[in-house]
């Protein structure tokens, strides 16, 4: 008709891609919510606790691998022009689709990304909670920071109330916590639990922040209630012991075995001439 324009060729219709984002690009901005995330939660953590290297190490390895990503992928080639030809249009924007679509395998290994990088964040805000709850401790910032595993059951073990021998009592908890294999700091936190009476008192009573190990805290334990260790006695102590006059033989035995067993380095020759001197 004459007046009217004639209709542009506009060619194929173009096809939308599924995905309008590439995966480096999610992967980027993943990273930089990261880093936000951590940003915001140092700033609000005064307590100062070893966790940067963990830290870097993850985003440097994250930037290791976007890096080989994109070097595998070189420069795109450029398709060859087909005018007038809707099958090479058509293929073309499939390529454009795959190019910049994300695979299912990906958005699930972004999102496991995610969910490591959150339960981090959260370990270590409770880490800094629980230092920031105990800035009172005797315990250093080391030892206050680990956390027992909830699934842990204490084992059943004597109290220490400062009255008894503390090399017995150490050694009586050292050969249970031997087969849990816990770290110095969670068996410093349990050895603590056990005391009572003075000995809890003198452990509230020790400096800020002084204790760092539980071979550091062994040490002052015993040091302070050296007095109630068990004192050794000598083979010739032995040759004191006699008889009662109402005590019968098989008490006597028993009594004098029971004597031995506080010989320090006894001889069987030294036991056997005791006995028969009685």
């Amino acid at each position: 008709m004459e007046g009217e324009t004639p209709r542009r060729d506009e060619g194929p219709r173009q096809i939308e891609p599924v995905v309008q984002i590439t995966r480096s690009e999610l992967q980027r901005l993943m990273e930089e919510a990261g880093r936000n995330a951590l940003a915001q939660h140092e700033r609000r953590t005064t307590t100062p606790i070893v966790r940067e290297a963990p830290r870097r190490q993850l985003f440097r390895e994250r930037e290791i691998e976007r890096e080989h990503e994109e070097a595998s992928k070189g420069k795109p080639e450029k398709g060859h022009e087909a005018e007038g030809s809707e099958v090479g249009s058509s293929e073309r924007e499939k390529g454009k689709r795959r190019e910049s679509g994300i695979s299912r395998v990906e958005v699930d290994d972004v999102g496991r990304q995610i969910e490591r990088l959150g339960k981090q964040i959260n370990d270590l805000k409770r880490r800094g909670e629980i230092v920031s709850q105990n800035r009172n401790s005797p315990f250093s910032n080391k030892i206050l920071a680990e956390v027992v595993d909830p699934s842990f059951r204490m084992p059943d073990l004597p109290k220490y109330d400062g009255t008894k021998d503390p090399q017995e009592h150490v050694a009586a908890f050292e050969l249970v916590m031997n087969l849990y294999g816990q770290s110095s700091a969670i068996n410093a936190k349990l050895f603590v639990t056990n005391l009572t009476g003075k000995a809890q008192e003198w452990f509230t009573s020790l400096p800020n922040g002084g204790i760092e190990t539980f071979e550091q805290l062994v040490q002052k334990f015993t040091f302070h209630f050296a007095s109630k260790r068990k004192q050794k006695q000598s083979a010739t102590y032995l040759f004191n012991i006699r008889q009662k006059e109402d005590e019968s033989l098989k008490n006597f035995i028993g009594r004098f075995n029971n004597e031995t067993l506080e010989i320090q380095d006894l001889r069987i020759d030294m036991m056997a001439a005791s006995f028969y001197m009685v």
